[in-house]
């Protein structure tokens, strides 16, 4: 992708290079965005939103997002849309166009820098290490299974799987999308992920006394 002219979609979420979402479109001008891109065969770009500004207008989104890959298209009984979408590239923002009912976009590029860096290897191995162990962990804390079958063997793919997964706020998940130099992007994982686990470790200890102490059948405190 060099630089393009693309739909972009604000909304209160940060996509990664190959993370599958699914979205609901109901707003006309995203009906509007949605008909272009399949008409042209085009992706749109997801980029985290903005608060709005204090009188109350549309603040402009971030300038760094991924591209949208539209996969599949459901329209539903109230009228809406249900899209299946797939992450592409990362991209910049280099100048925002209001000419059309939806906001778009000049973008450039952004790859990965410094990929055959020394570090590349050792960051890989470690975070292949810590993110089964996350994954654990997180099941334990929350009741759902979180798992995953084959790690990626592309250090790049494998820290997109790590931002996906990481349970943190948007705006951390942004820093990361942010990130150019791969050792960085590499080893802000493994920060994350360590800090995480500090979190769930507690969360579990806190389970495990919770219903070792608890009132009634099984652990439950019974009201009547």
């Amino acid at each position: 992708m060099a630089f393009a002219l693309i739909p972009l979609f604000p909304l209160p979420l940060v996509l990664f290079p190959g993370q599958v979402r699914q979205l609901r479109i109901f707003e006309p001008r995203y009906r509007a965005m949605l008909q272009d891109c399949l008409t042209y065969q085009m992706p749109f770009g997801l980029v985290l939103a903005r608060p709005p500004r204090p009188d109350g207008e549309e603040s402009l989104p971030h300038e760094i997002g991924t591209t949208a890959y539209i996969t599949d298209v459901e329209r539903l009984q109230d009228g809406t849309f249900g899209i299946n979408i797939q992450g592409g590239e990362r991209f910049r923002i280099t100048a925002f166009k209001h000419d059309k009912p939806y906001l778009q976009g000049i973008v450039e590029p952004m790859p990965m820098v410094e990929t055959d860096d020394e570090r590349v290897r050792p960051l890989h191995r470690r975070l292949s290490e810590l993110l089964p162990t996350y994954l654990e962990a997180l099941t334990q804390a929350s009741g759902f299974r979180y798992q995953v079958h084959v790690l990626p063997e592309e250090p790049e793919h494998l820290g997109y799987l790590t931002a996906i997964v990481l349970q943190t706020n948007n705006e951390t998940k942004q820093e990361l999308l942010s990130i150019r130099q791969l050792p960085r992007f590499l080893a802000q994982n493994i920060r994350l992920l360590r800090s995480e686990l500090d979190l769930m470790e507690w969360i579990i200890r806190t389970i495990e006394q919770t219903n070792a102490t608890g009132f009634g059948t099984g652990g439950w405190m019974n009201l009547n």
